[in-house]
């Protein structure tokens, strides 16, 4: 992570240069513990430490991967993994998947955290390429030759059949509360 030359000078004493720093913090979420990478810069002159807009952006992205982590989730690294394995652009994935049209840049980078839902969709989509196919149908992306890509997958009602309940006359049925069922 690179700073810009010109911002390099502490604000804070304006003596100084400022030199970025990686510390790794142990953090806890639900009981599990992680040594977190934390991304700061540190003035040589007055010691001030700070972290600008890219240094937080990257310390929230590593807090969100970890509690996907502990969460049973996949981390972004993972959900590109099988985008990619997939074939399908960012894009796709939106269309195929749903999440709104940037929200696999944001899975991806770690900036926001998928659905329980999702999560199980994109896997389910991995393991199984005929539910890709079908989810890429119903988005549009492929054609079907059977019409509509849901035909087949709902069962016609079989024949009807009749149940017949006996109910005896001669006791009458009461609920637990000693109330009498009426027929």
């Amino acid at each position: 992570m690179k700073m810009n030359e010109n911002n390099n000078i502490c604000p804070i004493c304006g003596e100084g240069q400022l030199h970025e720093r990686v510390v790794h913090e142990e953090t806890e979420y639900k009981e599990q513990k992680s040594l977190t990478p934390l991304y700061f810069s540190e003035c040589d002159v007055c010691g001030s430490e700070q972290a600008s807009a890219a240094q937080t952006r990257a310390n929230k992205r590593a807090m969100i991967a970890f509690r996907k982590q502990v969460d049973g989730l996949l981390t972004g690294a993972e959900v590109r993994k099988i985008r990619e394995r997939l074939r399908i652009s960012q894009a796709e994935a939106a269309k195929i998947f749903g999440g709104g049209p940037v929200a696999f840049s944001k899975y991806e980078s770690d900036d926001v955290t998928q659905s329980e839902s999702m999560d199980k969709l994109l896997r389910l989509a991995a393991s199984d390429l005929s539910v890709l196919e079908k989810l890429k149908m119903k988005a549009g992306l492929i054609a079907s030759d059977e019409g509509d890509w849901i035909k087949g997958m709902i069962e016609k009602p079989g024949p009807k059949r009749r149940v017949v309940k006996t109910v005896s006359i001669s006791q009458p049925q009461t609920t637990e509360l000693g109330w009498r069922k009426s027929a």
